[in-house]
């Protein structure tokens, strides 16, 4: 990585802080706190199904690539190199962030796929439990 945080490698880099605050300006439609950082119909174009399974830089949920099966119509996300994940589901007003380090000890380690199914699943089935 280069100094600063900053590899042209290897996408975005951040806090699971920021990241959270990231996901709810989306699930606000481009909102945060009452600040509008992009337009609702940014949001809306770069998160409608453009073509199969993709988005414009987004996989939309289908029950695969983490997405677990109970995300709602809609839902969006992505997948890292690392094993990390950022799905954001509008229908259930909620999102789940998975930070990981997949490549330790070896870039071998798969385990992380069904991790990232069974988060997701349990993140919906917890907030439609507290409904």
């Amino acid at each position: 990585m280069a100094p600063g945080g900053v590899a042209g490698r290897a996408g975005l880099f951040g806090t699971g802080s920021d990241i959270a605050v990231f996901a709810q300006m989306l699930l606000n439609g481009g909102t945060y706190e009452g600040v509008r950082i992009v337009s609702d119909s940014t949001v809306h174009l770069f998160t409608a199904r453009a073509s199969g399974s993709r988005a414009l830089g987004w996989e939309v949920a289908d029950g695969s690539h983490g997405a677990g099966n109970y995300l709602g119509e809609g839902a969006y996300g992505h997948t890292g190199f690392t094993g990390t994940s950022i799905w954001i589901d509008p229908a259930n007003d909620l999102f789940v962030v998975l930070l990981t380090n997949r490549v330790n000890p070896t870039r071998a380690n798969t385990k992380i796929s069904r991790w990232r199914q069974a988060l997701a699943d349990a993140v919906v089935s917890a907030a439609a439990s507290a409904r």
